[in-house]
């Protein structure tokens, strides 16, 4: 399934760009470093509510930017739906984040709600990035592209939910899951940065 997640992302990839549309920019900042602050954030999600970071101050906090037009980001949406489901009751935050310049907070809604690879609602709100601000602040250029944010705010770890295997694949590895199990029992991730992969973000074209 991955290889042909990899394979669709590639064709999606090659019409977004025929559409127009930008994926990297020079005004992007780098990510920020295991060990530093992350940037805080006030978003809303599809029903208006708005939601930050530091709201959740005292919190362990998964963000992960996504999209609904990207393949491998909705194919792998069961699988943070899995890990949500899994953390959420051990106290973590999780918050999905749309930075897609043409997603309109009613699609995001109709995803959100049931029309996505879980076949149901999704256990984490989804927040509009309007004009992909966050995305540029916090150096996000894939969707899925995960950051998880320790109790004292700080980055513990960036990347990939996974290493691209197969889950029932025996060198299958869930970094995500990983770091968050460390992160619980109170020690610092040994692994705090795996390359993230999948689309381009589409950003807001000035």
């Amino acid at each position: 399934m991955k290889k042909s997640l990899l394979v669709a992302v590639v064709i999606a990839a090659f019409g977004l760009m025929l559409a127009g549309g930008s994926y990297v920019s020079a005004d992007i900042a780098s990510a920020p470093e295991a060990g530093t602050v992350v940037p805080d954030f006030k978003l809303k999600d599809y029903d208006g509510k708005e939601h930050s970071l530091s709201a959740n101050k005292g919190k362990i906090v998964l963000i992960s930017f996504t999209s609904q037009q990207c393949p491998v980001s909705n194919g792998l949406e069961p699988a943070f739906a899995k890990l949500a489901e899994q953390y959420s009751a051990k106290g973590v935050v999780f918050f999905s984040i749309d930075s897609h310049a043409q997603t309109t907070p009613a699609q995001i809604a109709k995803y959100a709600a049931s029309e996505n690879k879980t076949g149901k609602k999704l256990p984490y709100p989804i927040l509009k990035d309007v004009d992909n601000k966050y995305a540029d602040e916090m150096g996000a250029k894939r969707t899925p592209e995960i950051y998880i944010v320790d109790k004292d705010g700080k980055l513990a770890y960036h990347g990939a939910i996974d290493n691209q295997k197969e889950t029932t694949d025996p060198g299958y590895k869930n970094y995500v899951g990983a770091a968050l199990d460390e992160l619980l029992a109170g020690k610092p991730v040994s692994e705090p940065k795996h390359s993230a992969y999948g689309c381009g973000i589409k950003r807001k074209v000035a």
